[in-house]
């Protein structure tokens, strides 16, 4: 059996009757499961309508080649790959 190529990690959430969401993505198991603690230790919210999550299940799960194809590096925190430093900061 081949085993397919894992291009990261993404963090996320179920919520009683949802679907997974995904609320950060990890280059590394070890920055995934660093950022799972956190996640489950302090309570966050809902990045788009700043609600308070309620008993939400946290996940990790890898990233698959279709992912990258739907093109899931747009976001951040991989964003900076495709940006260049403002003019300012490359004088220094």
């Amino acid at each position: 059996m081949k085993k397919n190529k894992i291009y990261g990690y993404e963090v996320g959430y179920r919520e009683l009757g949802s679907r997974f969401n995904r609320y950060y993505t990890a280059l590394t198991y070890k920055q995934a499961i660093s950022s799972l603690r956190i996640y489950q230790k302090y309570p966050v919210r809902e990045r788009e309508s700043n609600r308070p999550l309620i008993d939400p299940v946290w996940e990790i799960q890898p990233i698959t080649k279709k992912e990258i194809l739907r093109s899931i590096l747009d976001e951040l925190p991989f964003l900076w790959k495709h940006s260049t430093l403002p003019l300012s900061l490359g004088l220094w």
